[in-house]
């Protein structure tokens, strides 16, 4: 996860898994403002995010031949 500062555009990336929904907290290195994220619930898992993706895009692997 990244979160950007607004103010001075620094990108700053979570080192760390975030489990549980709610508000993180982390402190600008270059402005020195404190940010806010919050993550609304636990990330789906790839598997269901393909299923999910898998009635609008084909997503199976490898080129296929044009008709």
């Amino acid at each position: 996860m990244t979160i950007t500062c607004e103010d001075c555009g620094e990108r700053h990336r979570l080192e760390r898994q975030i489990s549980e929904p709610g508000p993180i907290w982390i402190v600008c290195h270059a402005c020195e403002l404190p940010l806010q994220a919050v993550l609304d619930g636990p990330v789906p898992a790839p598997a269901q995010t393909h299923a999910v993706w898998s009635d609008i895009l084909d997503l199976s692997p490898g080129v296929r031949p044009a008709a």
